[in-house]
């Protein structure tokens, strides 16, 4: 096997374990319709592409896939206001249908919360549900680990304001 495979072999590795993250990060980052969840994962994974061959592994693969999915739904997000239409590869539909069948109404009424809320915190608040640690959201982000306690912190007391006023 040439490098060349092996490494595009690695990829698709990461890729596959790294579906779900993806996914989540579509879902927080569209309206949920399935063409602009689409759009985003193609949009995600060709940065993915073009990064791979400079990733060396010195940092938590988990950390990198979610630093570039988050920077690629940001500038997704500017590009759509600006109303720009790009071809897409298909999001797995076998695992679409799986996560979808885990919605609650609990975590909808916590999506449109969080659609209310600017692009930075939802990143945090993304990271933040998804388990990652202090430490590795502040990797992720570039910030400190004391800074992201405190602005998960300064987030969750404004989601509960939000949550308050709707009642």
């Amino acid at each position: 096997m040439t490098q060349r495979e092996t490494g595009h072999t690695e990829f698709e590795q990461m890729l596959r374990r790294s579906r779900r993250i993806l996914y989540k990060v579509c879902l927080a980052f569209t309206d949920r319709q399935a063409d602009n969840v689409d759009d985003l994962y193609q949009e995600i994974v060709c940065n993915l592409w073009r990064g791979w061959p400079k990733f060396r592994g010195e940092s938590d693969p988990t950390s990198w896939v979610y630093r570039i999915a988050l920077n690629t739904a940001g500038m997704e997000l500017r590009k759509r206001k600006q109303n720009e239409r790009y071809e897409f590869i298909p999001l797995d539909e076998n695992l679409a249908d799986t996560l979808a069948e885990e919605t609650d109404p609990r975590r909808e009424h916590l999506y449109n919360l969080t659609d209310q809320l600017p692009d930075d915190e939802k990143k945090l608040l993304l990271l933040h549900l998804n388990h990652l640690s202090h430490a590795q959201i502040a990797d992720i982000v570039g910030s400190s680990e004391s800074a992201v306690k405190q602005r998960l912190y300064r987030i969750r007391q404004k989601l509960i304001q939000m949550h308050k006023q709707e009642q």
